[in-house]
């Protein structure tokens, strides 16, 4: 049994949307957000550490406030085991209120790092955020300089661990394939997760072209592309059980790549152009999240994805 199959409570997403909840999230106040799930659902003690995988005596001390939590991998847990919707998940890993997030200087004093909020940005426009935050920005919640910056915010962990729907389309796909542990992979795919991987075909004419843009020498690109198509193939394919390998799909295309693109869950979105002579980990990287109220750029990118997925050749 899952560990969310074995908790007697469910949150409700309306929960995740209140400005008490919101409030706690960005503060990381912990001990407020088990208050505030208690107060909804009644939960004990045991019902949120059987949630979250920590022992009733740590949320206690939790909630007494004689236990902070700060560890990325206990707040992951903590999301996970709550069932966080993703603009909770963003807002309590990131430590930032989503009306208030602001620039942050790098170590150097230097370049300083842009994590923008959409809501912010229309917030600086002195437009009301619940009203205009769409009309200004659509569904785009946070914009990084780079993957790295990005990555160093939003771990792939963060991004996959729990996700039962992956579709990644672009280069040589290494956030998922470098970046994330194959033994987590093989959790995910064991358990029921769907992936779906769309490489630039490495033996192709794009990625011959690419390398040349870039700046790479000849079959860089290719051997990085090929070893993670392998990888995926062969070694994780092989050791997978067998009624989990048709939840496996590997293609490749053959066209200019204009984005890295990531879908999880049908609701989050990780989209990073491709500009010219800028390698892919320094390229700004722009988190979508899926709204229910009116259409926005999550749908492009899921239609993007959609199309080149359907005009792809099966390994």
């Amino acid at each position: 049994m899952s560990v969310r199959a074995a908790t007697a409570f469910t949150v409700p997403p309306s929960l995740w949307d209140t400005t008490d909840m919101i409030d706690a999230l960005a503060a990381r106040d912990i001990a407020r957000v088990f208050r505030l799930v208690q107060r909804a659902t009644r939960a004990s003690q045991t019902h949120l550490g059987v949630a979250t995988g920590l022992s009733q005596a740590q949320i206690s001390e939790i909630i007494s406030g004689t236990r902070r939590v700060s560890s990325i991998d206990v707040l992951t847990r903590i999301c996970t085991g709550l069932a966080m919707p993703g603009h909770a998940r963003m807002t309590l890993l990131l430590g930032e209120h989503p009306s208030q997030a602001t620039p942050r200087p790098d170590g150097d004093g230097g370049n300083r790092t842009r994590v923008v909020s959409a809501q912010a940005g229309c917030a600086d426009r002195g437009r009301s955020v619940d009203e205009d935050a769409r009309e200004w920005c659509s569904d785009v919640t946070a914009i990084y300089l780079s993957r790295s910056e990005f990555t160093a915010k939003m771990p792939p962990h963060v991004l996959f661990d729990g996700a039962t729907d992956i579709r990644a389309a672009g280069l040589s796909l290494n956030i998922l394939c470098q970046q994330y542990a194959d033994n987590q992979l093989l959790k995910l795919l064991a358990a029921g997760t769907h992936l779906r991987c769309l490489f630039l075909d490495p033996a192709g004419d794009a990625i011959k072209r690419q390398e040349r843009e870039d700046d790479y020498p000849d079959g860089h690109l290719s051997a990085l592309t090929e070893l993670n198509i392998q990888n995926l193939a062969g070694r994780i394919r092989n050791r997978l059980p067998a009624d989990a390998h048709e939840r496996l799909a590997i293609r490749v295309y053959d066209e200019t790549v204009r984005a890295n693109v990531l879908l999880i869950d049908d609701r989050l979105c990780v989209v990073q152009h491709y500009l010219p002579q800028i390698r892919g980990v320094d390229s700004p990287t722009m988190v979508v999240e899926r709204t229910a109220i009116t259409p926005g750029l999550y749908t492009v990118f899921d239609g993007m994805f959609t199309s080149l997925w359907e005009r792809s050749r099966e390994l």
